[in-house]
Parts: structure tokens; C-alpha cells; sequence
């Protein structure tokens, strides 16, 4: 199977869990981000694997044809910022996830939903 299709599906499956985790179970998410952010390894170690699976996928498949394979693309461009900013900017991150972004995980979860069925299913 093309690493497109691979990709997509893996990220589908992967925003629609999110997406219904931060729905059923959104209250819990500033506990979690609290206990994640007090341990700087953690989020050093997270921020490595970020880097390291973006920049796998990236080098075998960086594709900006306009196609739902671009998509897939930017996503992977955005993973790999993030893993950049947990190693050099945690403290950014963490003050970046205020109350209006905590209140509103409901519809953030929607759109994860939404948009990793789209993904599964139009790859």
C-alpha cells in the first residue's frame, strides 16, 4: 500500500480517537496537561518522537500536489513544529492552551472527528 494511504488512514484513526476522547472525556484534559507539562523529560522525549516520525514520513513522501495527499502533508509539517516547540518552547505551549481553548474541546473534537473520518475514508 502507498505510504499516502498508509499515512491518511493511520492519522484518520488517530483524529477520530482524539477527537471522541476530547468529547467523552475533555474535563480531564487539563489534569492530564498539568501532570505532562511538570515533567520536562516527558515532553523532551515527546518532542523527539514527533521529530523523528515527521521527519521519516517527510522525507519519504513530502507531496504538494493539491491533492488529500497534501493535506497529509501539512499535517506531518505541523507534527514535526510541535516536536520542534516541545523541545525548544514548552513553556509557550503550555500557556498557549488557556481557559477559552479548554472550554471549547467539544468542538475541537468535533472537527477532529470530522476531519479523520475524511481522511479514512477518502484515502
Amino acid at each position: 500500500m502507498e505510504i499516502s494511504l498508509v499515512a491518511a488512514k493511520v492519522l484518520g484513526i488517530y483524529l477520530v480517537i482524539s477527537g471522541l476522547f476530547l468529547i467523552f472525556r475533555g474535563k480531564t484534559v487539563p489534569h492530564l496537561l498539568k501532570d505532562f507539562f511538570g515533567h520536562p523529560a516527558i515532553v523532551y522525549l515527546t518532542g523527539v518522537v514527533l521529530i523523528f516520525l515527521s521527519t521519516l514520513f517527510l522525507v519519504l513522501h513530502n507531496v504538494w500536489d493539491g491533492s488529500w495527499r497534501t493535506i497529509v502533508t501539512i499535517f506531518m509539517w505541523i507534527v514535526l513544529l510541535k516536536g520542534v516547540a516541545y523541545i525548544f518552547v514548552p513553556e509557550t505551549l503550555h500557556k498557549f492552551v488557556g481557559k477559552k481553548v479548554l472550554e471549547t474541546l467539544n468542538y475541537y473534537g468535533l472537527v477532529a472527528v470530522s476531519v479523520g473520518l475524511a481522511l479514512f475514508f477518502l484515502a
